[in-house]
């Protein structure tokens, strides 16, 4: 399953981008069918990226042996999985609102009314939610990054990239095809089977064990 959402996260993300160019061609970014395909899309990379998460910590887990690493993990994982479920109710919300809103004015009005819903979280939680989510999936794969033996320079290249796609599509919405493409390319090294990934590690326990 992570495979398949290492591909499958982005790639989704990417469509949802293109729809939303094509959505904002008459000035306006919905309310209509485009507004509602895109969202859905959205919703289905963000549902995925749930896999790409477990599926980062997973291979930091297989890598790391103390209870430090381990625990850095855990909670870069918790942090990522917070923020991507307020992300998920983002994305939830603009498509409801999106099919009850007749015309833009009444889809800013509708979005304002549902701000903090649910209202068990203050509305600030959920308007930085996103950011925890990029964060917490930063510092894992820095961190994987970081113990990943061989083959350094292209594990150094998924944080990096991520960054990149991070701050494009932060910067404007309209870049987010190219902040996806970002993403996309920097996890395919995870697409890659894990038992060729660690050989050092293998080689030294091995040489211990002797």
């Amino acid at each position: 399953m992570a495979k398949i959402a290492y591909h499958l996260a982005p790639a989704l993300m990417l469509a949802y981008g293109a729809v939303r160019l094509i959505d904002g061609l008459d000035g306006q970014h919905g309310p209509g069918p485009a507004w509602t395909v895109g969202h859905l899309l959205f919703l289905g990379s963000l549902l995925l990226y749930g896999g790409v998460i477990a599926g980062v910590h997973g291979r930091i887990r297989a890598a790391v042996a103390g209870s430090v690493g381990r625990v850095t993990a855990g909670v870069a994982t918790a942090v990522a999985a917070f923020g991507l479920v307020t992300f998920v109710r983002v994305s939830i919300v603009d498509i409801v609102v999106g099919l009850q809103a007749a015309d833009p004015a009444e889809k800013s009005m509708l979005s304002d009314r549902y701000a903090d819903v649910p209202a068990i979280l203050p509305q600030a939680v959920y308007e930085v939610g996103p950011v925890l989510f990029m964060l917490g999936l930063l510092v894992l794969l820095i961190q994987f990054a970081a113990v990943t033996p061989g083959r350094k320079a292209v594990a150094a290249m998924s944080p990096v990239l991520v960054a990149l796609g991070f701050v494009a599509i932060t910067a404007d919405l309209d870049l987010l095809p190219a902040g996806a493409a970002l993403i996309w390319l920097a996890l395919v090294p995870f697409t890659r089977d894990r038992r060729h990934s660690f050989p050092r590690r293998l080689a030294t326990k091995a040489r211990v064990t002797a």
